[in-house]
Formats: structure tokens, sequence, C-alpha cells
């Protein structure tokens, strides 16, 4: 991939969020479509919620997984620590993740800009990513039921990583389990969109960036939509 520059730092956008983040997990953290070969030189560590450093063993997997605590800190400390040191962040959150239902892709986005500043202060590009299939391997049991919907936000609210209700298939049935469905999760990267680098940028300027990143991220929708979501929906919230 040419327009990515070992000796610069970027930011890998990534949506939807689901209910795990698969694509997010096999390509960035496993590494398991070698996407270190891919874009050589850079190395991407994705970032999570702080409360997985606190889990006995799954704090070694995703330690070893080269997973760093989703924080403004963390995430300016590794962007900061040398080249080609890059980060894969799901800026959906929790909050995304009870959105989760099949042919959808509802995006927590509009509020979320956070990673814009970081990016304009850092000087580091963005990058979109798009799980296509992520949300089609789970049932939500919340999707239709604006009551259950509000009840699953007010917990999620309180303790801050969610709790969805899902449907996926069992060890022997296709129709009911904890196990997701087995169905295709395409991982499509984008071109790095160039930001300028401000020490301290004004809100102006990070709502300006951000709508910027909303229009490439749309753009990266729409080009493989036909490809890998014909049945799909986008739709940022």
């Amino acid at each position: 991939r040419p327009q990515f520059d070992r000796k610069r730092n970027y930011m890998f956008i990534c949506h939807p969020h689901g209910v795990h983040s698969f694509g997010v997990v096999c390509c960035f953290g496993a590494d398991v479509q070698g996407i270190s070969n891919m874009i050589p030189g850079i190395k991407i560590h994705a970032q999570t919620l702080g409360i997985n450093f606190w889990i006995p063993f799954w704090r070694q997997l995703t330690i070893w997984g080269g997973c760093g605590d989703a924080s403004a800190g963390c995430i300016r400390k590794t962007l900061r620590s040398g080249p080609g040191e890059s980060i894969a962040l799901v800026v959906g959150g929790a909050a995304e993740s009870l959105l989760s239902s099949p042919k959808t892709n509802i995006l927590c986005l509009k509020n979320r800009m956070g990673f814009v500043k970081i990016s304009l202060e850092t000087g580091s590009p963005l990058v979109p990513v798009f799980s296509f299939g992520e949300t089609n391997v789970y049932y939500n049991f919340a999707q239709g039921s604006p009551l259950l919907k509000k009840i699953l936000v007010s917990i999620q609210k309180r303790i801050g990583f969610a709790i969805p209700l899902i449907s996926g298939r069992g060890y022997f049935n296709y129709n009911f389990g904890i196990l997701p469905h087995r169905r295709p999760i395409i991982v499509v990267v984008g071109e790095p969109l160039d930001m300028p680098q401000i020490p301290n940028p004004t809100r102006e300027e990070v709502s300006h960036w951000h709508g910027k990143y909303i229009e490439a991220l749309k753009a990266h929708y729409e080009k493989h939509k036909a490809v890998y979501d014909v049945e799909g929906t986008l739709e940022i919230e």
C-alpha cells in the first residue's frame, strides 16, 4: 500500500463495533490476515477497554496481542513512541454494540470527536476501516424494543460496558446459542486522510476535520457496499 509511510503514525478508525468486534480482533489483534505484511513497517496496536487488563488470563491474551488501553493518554503515548507506531480504535464503543443488528450499520459517531482531536495534536492521518458483515453474526433482542434498549443503555452508562441481549448459534444447532453465526466479515482498510498538526486545536477545527472524516468514511462505505454489503444500510447518529 504505497499511501502508507512507515515513518508516520496512523490512527485506524474502525466501524462498526458489532457485539465483539471480531473483524478488529482478527485483523489487528491476532493479525490472521497478515496485515503486518500488507502494510510493512506499520505496527498497529488495537485499543480496548481498560477493564480487559483486570481479568485474569484474558489480561495476558490482551497484552500478548499488543493491545493498549483505549484512553487518550495511552493513544497519545503510542503514537509518539516511534516511527510506524499506530493504533486501531473502534470509536463506537459499548454504546454502539447495543445497536448491532443484522443488515444494519448504526454508528455512534456524530458526537465522538476525541479521536479527531488526538489526530490533530499528533498530526496522525485517520484511516477509515469498515468491517462489512460485523453486525450480521448475532441477532439483537433489543432491536425493535425501545423499552428494552433504554434499560440496556441505562445499565451500560452505570457500569461502563454493555451487556447486549443477543442470540447466535449453538454447538449442535443453528437457531440459538452464544456462538456467532458462520457469516463472513470482510475488513476493508481505506486510504489515509491526511491531517494537519495543530498542538492545541480549537473546537471549530476539531469539528471541521471531524466532518471531513465522516465524508471519507461514507465514501469508503459506498465504494465497497455493492460488493460486500448489498442488503445493508449505514446510519450515523
